[in-house]
């Protein structure tokens, strides 16, 4: 009946999701250096690839919203980097975890749609 409240409420539970998705593995990152025995270099390429994934992504926000509207490509969006964040525990080596930063960081687009 308040579609205004109803607008307000769905945009702070989705930045709120997008917050949680894109910075679930920051405080994490002393545990997974010492259980994937990784250096500086691995974790900073690992947080390169997650901002990569983030400016890839509203690259093609752009043309998306202007298509779609912002309400359905952010949910989607949110929805599959649910999926990669879900994973986290499945990593073995750096080279997992830059690649699940990447998709992880496609969530992280969806800052700039709200």
């Amino acid at each position: 009946s308040r579609p205004p409240m109803r607008a307000f409420h769905c945009s702070w539970f989705c930045f709120f999701t997008a917050f949680f998705i894109w910075f679930a593995i920051a405080p994490l990152m002393p545990e997974i250096k010492k259980t994937l025995d990784l250096d500086k270099q691995q974790i900073w390429t690992s947080n390169i690839c997650s901002v990569a994934g983030t400016i890839f992504m509203r690259f093609v926000n752009g043309p998306i919203c202007d298509k779609y509207g912002a309400r359905i490509p952010m949910g989607a969006i949110l929805i599959g980097a649910s999926i990669p964040c879900a994973l986290t525990g499945l990593v073995t080596n750096a080279t997992n975890l830059s690649v699940l930063r990447f998709f992880i960081g496609l969530g992280g687009a969806t800052f700039g749609m709200g």
